[in-house]
């Protein structure tokens, strides 16, 4: 039985989804070890900032102008239509895309650093702490230079995934994150502040380093030059749908991340760090059902080339009736109700804010939604519609938790976060619906 054949088998799928899920598990994890280590090693204003350019961590991959996404789904298509096998297309596919990400990379640290040179960042996160304010600039800079100099090391996950490689790939990354965590905890028992933070974001640059020679090893490729020609038509033939997906991610990333740095513009590092701990534990329920739900996007779109959409229809409907209610009205509820008690045991800080840890559930509760249909619609490459909407709501996604932070603190920036959420929870479910029906695929 060839490769295409066997694309849909539930066996292939939920065994991705469970090695998904261990490796996201492992993610949390560590994450969760990690902020319980860093809150009280640090102080006040040092865990806010660490928070912080944590979120900037999650922004940054966003930075990719969305060809991950994109060379994802050509790729999962290209390999289904050849039956599972490596060729020289799909390598100089890969290899176009990651040239493109190391120059994008080069020019953003280049582009960092004359910002840096202008932007107080004591002011416009309202530091107090002596050392910080004098070491700040460089942090930030050598920070962003690590996170944007991973790019092109990021497309490992497509390459892994377009291959059905998902195991392998998940088992790669959750040990990242256990080295990554490792080599933190040591980090804080030798090196202050500053070198804890560049211990931190330097390991998966190394790591991602590793992975990436991994994945050329396994499919016997060189890391070669080639001809700019072929990169430049891989890069214009992906360049639309990528943008397409830029823009989607940019305003998804804005969703979940902005508002951890919004909080420090509005209350300072002290508050944000703690408005942070309450935001992670609900943000675990989102990041668990992407975990079930990764698997599932280049499944959708290899099911899709080759007309099985009564699969695509049953896995869907399975996503939005069963998995996103246990997942998110059952686990934000116990999260909401015991969420003293886990901040407690998890930080060793006394949190208990009923109010701002309910808004925070909606926005978890709704976001999980979202997430539902646009890994449907982004796995059939129906990214247009998405993306305009959001470079419309993107300012709203800035500017409401701004406004309302200023009447009701970090509480106003929930608020203003979650607002922004509902026109989308409203209408993506009927385009989902209409893609089915009119069986649109954009790859």
């Amino acid at each position: 039985m060839n490769f295409i054949q066997v694309i849909p088998r539930n066996r292939g799928i939920i065994a991705g989804s469970i090695a998904s899920i261990g490796a996201r598990l492992t993610n949390v994890i560590t994450m969760l070890l990690a902020t319980s280590v860093a809150a009280r090693a640090m102080t006040k204003e040092e865990f806010g900032l660490w928070a912080i350019l944590v979120s900037f961590m999650y922004i940054s991959v966003n930075f990719d102008l969305g060809f991950r996404f994109g060379l994802g789904n050509r790729l999962a298509a290209q390999v289904a239509l050849s039956d599972g096998t490596t060729n020289q297309k799909q390598k100089e596919l890969y290899l176009s895309i990651f040239f493109l990400q190391i120059g994008i990379g080069i020019l953003g640290v280049f582009v960092g650093f004359l910002l840096s040179r202008f932007i107080s960042w004591q002011s416009v996160l309202k530091i107090h702490q002596l050392d910080l304010i004098a070491n700040i600039k460089f942090i930030i800079f050598i920070v962003f230079s690590f996170l944007l100099l991973n790019l092109s090391l990021n497309l490992v996950s497509s390459g892994f995934f377009a291959y059905q490689e998902v195991n392998l790939y998940c088992f790669l990354n959750a040990g990242q994150s256990i080295i990554q965590l490792v080599l933190f905890w040591i980090s804080i028992l030798i090196f202050p502040f500053k070198g804890m933070i560049i211990c931190y974001f330097l390991i998966p640059l190394l790591t991602g380093m590793m992975c990436t020679s991994f994945f050329f090893y396994r499919r016997e490729w060189n890391l070669v030059w080639i001809p700019f020609k072929i990169i430049k038509q891989h890069v214009r033939s992906l360049a639309n749908r990528s943008m397409e997906f830029f823009m989607l991610s940019l305003s998804s990333t804005i969703t979940t991340a902005v508002s951890t740095i919004l909080a420090g513009n509005i209350a300072g590092l002290s508050v944000a760090g703690d408005f942070d701990l309450i935001k992670k534990i609900f943000g675990l329920l989102v990041t668990s059902h992407l975990a079930m739900l990764a698997p599932l996007a280049p499944a959708y779109t290899r099911a899709a080339q080759i007309g099985n959409w009564e699969w695509v229809r049953k896995k869907f409907s399975f996503c939005r009736h069963v998995v996103w209610p246990i997942v998110f009205i059952g686990g934000a509820s116990v999260i909401y109700i015991f969420h003293p008690i886990i901040l407690k045991i998890w930080s060793g800080r006394n949190l208990h804010d009923f109010t701002l840890a309910g808004l925070l559930a909606l926005i978890a509760v709704l976001s999980g939604w979202g997430n539902t249909q646009s890994v449907l619609l982004n796995s059939l490459g129906l990214v247009r519609w998405q993306a305009l909407a959001s470079i419309l709501m993107a300012p709203l996604f800035i500017f409401l938790p701004l406004y309302f932070g200023k009447f009701w603190n970090v509480k106003g920036v929930a608020f203003g976060s979650l607002i922004c959420m509902i026109p989308g929870t409203l209408f993506w479910p009927f385009y989902a619906s209409y893609a089915l029906k009119k069986k649109l695929l954009r790859v």
